[in-house]
């Protein structure tokens, strides 16, 4: 998905995000006691958060840090509009900023950073190897990087259904959202960019939607939908049609459909 793409659609999301974002707030909640556990005794002057979505994230660090200079970074607009309305709302103040960050990272001066953050988010960049190996940069020797993300066992049922969909129709597969990294590749970036001490856990949450088009819609709602199936009209609908109904018999009951979420929380420090 092109950058201009991941923009639109996270920007006409906003408004229905906060509602459907049940596990990215868990993950909020997660990652901002990470934070506060790995920097209970330093002192930080200086917070980058990328991709801030809504504030979700933003709000409970700045809360933690509230003397600290606070800048959050989003492609979409409308979320930066949404997020300062919500910070707004707490009396928190932070210095938003609607910008690409794999362009706007390399206009930055290096050792600034006592801490950046990302939340849900790495998983959308282009090229996470540069992008992030810049970021490292940022930081102040000793300084941390922590960040959640998705893990590849993420949306496990919704994959193994459209491969069975596809099989089903005589298709050769195509992916159908994001490729997401193992712990393990992320922990190797790190280590390339000079990055120690780093740690990595995983938790994996099962939610059940009440079928499978709640779950699509609810995916939708928070602007995550991608794929790289470019089927269009009929072929399209049989393909869903078919997904749906494997979906359904395969991993729903009386309750509901279940769906897979794996969060992955990383965190490495900037060598001295």
């Amino acid at each position: 998905m092109h950058t201009e793409q991941i923009k639109r659609r996270f920007s006409s999301q906003a408004t229905s995000y906060e509602q459907y974002a049940i596990v990215q707030k868990e993950m909020a909640q997660r990652l901002g006691a990470i934070v506060s556990a790995t920097l209970a005794d330093k002192s930080v002057e200086s917070i980058l958060e990328i991709g801030c979505g809504t504030g979700g994230l933003t709000r409970l660090i700045r809360g933690q840090y509230p003397k600290a200079a606070y800048e959050a970074i989003d492609i979409a607009p409308g979320m930066i509009a949404q997020a300062r309305s919500n910070l707004e709302q707490h009396g928190l103040a932070v210095s938003f900023r609607q910008a690409d960050t794999e362009e706007w990272v390399w206009t930055q001066p290096e050792a600034t950073r006592d801490l950046i953050v990302s939340g849900a988010c790495f998983q959308w960049l282009l090229r996470p190897e540069s992008t992030i190996r810049r970021l490292c940069k940022l930081l102040k020797p000793g300084s941390p990087l922590l960040f959640s993300t998705f893990g590849p066992n993420t949306f496990c049922e919704l994959h193994d259904s459209f491969a069975r969909a596809h099989a089903s129709l005589g298709e050769q597969g195509v992916r159908h959202g994001l490729s997401y990294w193992t712990t393990e590749q992320w922990l190797a970036l790190l280590d390339s960019a000079g990055m120690e001490s780093l740690q990595a856990t995983v938790h994996k949450v099962v939610l059940t939607y009440p079928g499978v088009l709640d779950f699509l819609r609810a995916v939708k709602a928070v602007g995550a939908s991608a794929s790289e199936d470019k089927t269009a009209g009929l072929g399209r609908k049989r393909l869903l049609f078919a997904m749906a109904d494997y979906y359904q018999r395969t991993y729903g009951d009386e309750k509901g459909v279940r769906v897979t979420y794996e969060m992955l929380f990383v965190s490495g420090f900037r060598s001295q």
